[in-house]
């Protein structure tokens, strides 16, 4: 599922860059499950843009699966929207994306994604001025993001929605409410 390089996981696809100690870490390892929940995150991100044209928040691996939270503005996400998310979900996976790594600097990165004020914030209060930072593309999505990921969607066998809840951006009651889906997934349905 991916490399782990030095110490520092890696994707898979990615060149190596020096003289190097390298791992392979599976589903069954810490770094190989966070790896393949946090994809399936952005699989998921996805999903919800091309279901609900929903502005993309964040999308990290947790202990027991992923979420993605979504701005829609006054809009909700409920349980029964959850097969429709789920269809979508596999119209993705189906689709065999790779995962391409995309180095930026952070003034490029602002204007690849000034219609996202929720990317722009990220930028602007983690990104030093005049570094560089990462984005991935997966099919028709590009997010922000450090990595690593699996080589490609097709990867992912199992997917379900485990439940949906509102959030506030940052976690703060006085920014948007977001909208959250859990999910998690298998790299081989029989898991």
């Amino acid at each position: 599922v991916v490399a782990k390089v030095n110490g520092q996981t890696w994707d898979m696809n990615r060149p190596l860059e020096e003289d190097t100690s390298l791992e392979l870490c599976k589903f069954d390892s810490p770094e190989g499950r966070e790896t393949f929940w946090h994809s399936s995150a952005h699989v998921l991100g996805l999903a919800l843009e091309n279901k609900y044209g929903a502005h993309l928040c964040v999308g990290p691996a947790i202990e027991d699966g992923f979420y993605y939270d979504v701005y829609l503005g006054g809009s909700t996400i409920a349980p029964d929207h959850n097969e429709g998310i789920q269809k979508e979900y596999d119209n993705v996976v189906k689709g065999k994306h790779a995962f391409e790594r995309i180095e930026m600097s952070k003034e490029e990165a602002l204007e690849m994604f000034k219609y996202n004020d929720f990317k722009i914030d990220v930028l602007k209060r983690k990104v030093p001025d005049g570094a560089r930072c990462t984005a991935y593309r997966c099919g028709d999505l590009i997010d922000l993001c450090r990595g690593p990921h699996v080589p490609d969607t097709s990867r992912v066998k199992a997917f379900s929605v485990m439940k949906n809840s509102a959030a506030y951006w940052q976690g703060q009651s006085s920014n948007h409410t977001l909208q959250r889906v859990y999910g998690v997934t298998f790299p081989d349905s029989k898991e």
